[in-house]
């Protein structure tokens, strides 16, 4: 029963140190760590149902949304776990209004890759997703 409990633990250990090398190299704008850190077939969603799906489209989507917003920080929180995934507590912190705020992650994996991140934020507030779609409706109009 305690390997048990250890192994658990250090999944939850592993779990922990890919979000916030996930976290760090978004911040730093590394996509090629990012890039490693999530699994090809990874989607990025928000509670409206918007969604950025497979690893190239979310890197050149955040790569998008960060140089056109001036590279807003993520910094986190809280880390809690639950059946598997990791819940991040947070806030992005950015000069525009529609973009500094609280954020909620939800983060599953996939073996040892992040496939899903889940954002949560509140509806007056910029997500990843709402800038891909918003972009993608500005590019089908030109």
């Amino acid at each position: 029963m305690l390997g048990g409990l250890i192994n658990r633990r250090l999944t939850r250990r592993a779990r922990s140190r890919a979000v916030l090398a996930l976290v760090g190299a978004l911040n730093a704008l590394d996509y090629r760590s990012v890039s490693e850190l999530l699994s090809p077939d990874a989607v990025m969603v928000d509670v409206l149902g918007r969604r950025i799906a497979g690893r190239d489209r979310i890197l050149a989507s955040d790569r998008a949304f960060r140089e056109q917003a001036d590279s807003p920080q993520m910094t986190v929180g809280t880390l809690d776990h639950s059946q598997g995934d990791v819940l991040v507590r947070g806030h992005m912190d950015s000069p525009m209004p529609e973009i500094d705020g609280k954020v909620l992650w939800r983060v599953g994996f996939d073996g040892a890759r992040i496939s899903r991140i889940e954002i949560i934020r509140p509806g007056d507030l910029m997500s990843a997703p709402l800038f891909a779609a918003q972009a993608e409706a500005s590019a089908a109009i030109c």
